[in-house]
């Protein structure tokens, strides 16, 4: 919107419950989003006919009432594309009927993997037949559909590939990071690893060993027992809770809890390095959203990942400090990122400020509109005329992400 795009967001403020969230920066866009609510009360009859006209067994009543109010929206001014973003998935899917009934060029996000169930850790709720049949073949639907399939690294990209056995051309738009320019952070002479994002022993992430090696690196330093700080921002569990007592590390380790996402940007600035733990998976194929803001900051990253994935590729470049699910090596690399903090070296591993550059707002809107513009600007090319201008664009993200 700020590079001067004109947007109106259809969405559903009731189609799954999650946390309200009071930042400014996400309040900021109520003027534009449309609430298009799920129709209620539950009717059987019209679900049927509804799944059997839009040709899905998910959310058919929801997808119907947004194409509808696309179309009605769209009649009052044209639209000229239709960006559409999972999960859930349903938003594809009605972005698929909007694009046939306005014939407007369609460029679908997925920002995760297709659906919950996809998701590739042990801990994932599993399909059943039908449904995965189901998923899989609007998975293909979309990607063979929409003029543009969009990921933020490649190898969630490759990752769809492979699961809907489908090569198709696609783009990387890495998740923009926010650094809230005003705020002024001046080091208060503490050592703080600051983790913000969910954190629970309970959901196969690495929280069990980042408490392990902490406990590990501090009963190696008296100095810094009373220096070194754990700052966990975001929901917990028990288990963790418990944990830190178990391991005598009230003092050291501080749960803040769920805040809003301009409050988690400001304990991001007050960190001497952030801490990424990624759930247990043979290929990280995420980049964490979260992870944009900590390189958006600057700030040296700590990331407990799997040997091969996202994080492991910007390691392999010097952009992070990647280490195994292993509580002595995690100890090991806090124990060298301290020394660093003592002599003053720290800001040495800090990401490139060319890697910095490449999640800067401006520089992902400038990307994502010109491509944007280049579907929009003949909308009587064929789909495969369109794909090749974009190949023609240029270089992607893909190269760093």
């Amino acid at each position: 919107m700020q590079q001067g795009a004109e947007i109106t967001v259809l969405a559903s403020r009731k189609f799954r419950d999650r946390p309200y969230d009071s930042s400014v920066l996400w309040n900021s866009l109520n003027e534009i989003t449309v609430d298009v609510p799920l129709p209620y009360p539950p009717n059987r009859l019209q679900s049927i006919l509804l799944a059997t006209r839009f040709q899905t067994p998910f959310h058919a009543r929801w997808v119907g009432a947004a194409v509808h109010k696309a179309m009605s929206l769209h009649h009052e001014r044209a639209f000229d594309l239709i960006y559409t973003r999972s999960i859930p998935i349903a938003a594809h899917i009605a972005g698929y009927w909007c694009a046939n009934a306005l014939k407007l060029p369609w460029i679908a996000n997925l920002n995760d993997p297709w659906a919950t169930e996809f998701f590739p850790i042990e801990e994932s709720p599993k399909l059943s037949p039908f449904s995965k049949a189901a998923n899989i073949y609007w998975l293909r639907r979309t990607m063979q559909s929409a003029d543009l399939i969009t990921y933020p690294c490649r190898r969630l990209k490759d990752f769809h590939g492979r699961v809907a056995k489908v090569d198709q051309f696609a783009e990387v738009i890495p998740h923009i990071g926010y650094q809230q320019k005003s705020k002024c952070h001046r080091p208060d002479g503490h050592f703080r690893l600051v983790h913000a994002g969910k954190l629970l022993a309970a959901d196969g992430r690495f929280g069990n060993t980042i408490l392990l090696g902490l406990k590990a690196f501090l009963s190696s330093s008296v100095e810094a027992a009373t220096d070194a700080k754990l700052i966990l921002v975001g929901p917990g569990d028990k288990e963790m809770q418990s944990m830190i007592c178990e391991l005598g590390l009230q003092r050291n380790v501080e749960f803040i809890g769920r805040v809003n996402y301009e409050e988690s940007l400001n304990y991001i600035a007050s960190a001497s390095v952030c801490v990424l733990a990624e759930a247990r998976m043979d290929e990280g194929i995420f980049f964490a959203s979260k992870l944009a803001d900590y390189i958006a900051h600057g700030k040296p990253v700590l990331a407990l990942s799997p040997k091969i994935g996202t994080a492991s590729d910007l390691a392999n470049r010097g952009e992070l400090i990647r280490v195994d699910q292993n509580p002595e090596v995690v100890k090991d690399a806090i124990a060298i990122l301290y020394a660093k903090f003592k002599n003053g070296t720290l800001n040495s591993c800090n990401p490139s400020e060319r890697l910095q550059g490449q999640v800067q707002g401006e520089v992902i809107a400038e990307r994502f509109l010109a491509t944007c513009q280049t579907l929009t600007s003949t909308k009587l090319e064929s789909r495969a005329a369109r794909l090749e201008r974009l190949r023609r664009l240029g270089p992607s993200f893909e190269q760093s992400f």
